[in-house]
């Protein structure tokens, strides 16, 4: 993770968390359309810019890899002490995966999406959080 100055910091955290918002509307467009890879694309996309969002709000930096993704939701599944965050983050991951694989239906895709946009205000209310303690 690389560190940026405070002012980044904070523009950073509240352009990440608009970019959330815009995936998890463009999800649910495409579920609309009936287009499940693309649909859990954006619900992928949309939690990880909500991550991005908590740890530039939180210590100034970004995330670079996706292995750092899983353990900051690993970490913060710890510090909270809500194994849901964890859980439904591996539930957006596995989304993720399908954009290349396809084999989760629609309905698949419209079950894990509740969880995940749980997971998205859940996190987007931490990062809220972390920029009004300043």
């Amino acid at each position: 993770m690389t560190s940026v100055t405070e002012i980044e910091r904070k523009e950073r955290a509240e352009a990440y968390l608009a970019q959330s918002l815009k995936y998890l509307e463009n999800a649910e467009k495409f579920l609309g359309r009936e287009n499940p890879e693309k649909a859990g694309e954006f619900l992928w996309g949309s939690v990880a810019t909500a991550f991005k969002a908590l740890v530039m709000a939180k210590k100034g930096k970004e995330i670079k890899s996706h292995g750092q993704f899983w353990d900051v939701a690993r970490e913060l599944a710890r510090e909270t002490g809500d194994e849901s965050l964890y859980k439904n983050f591996r539930e957006a991951n596995s989304l993720h995966s399908n954009f290349y694989d396809a084999r989760l239906s629609l309905e698949d895709i419209k079950i894990n999406s509740k969880n995940i946009a749980k997971l998205v205000k859940r996190l987007m209310n931490l990062t809220k959080q972390s920029l009004r303690k300043d």
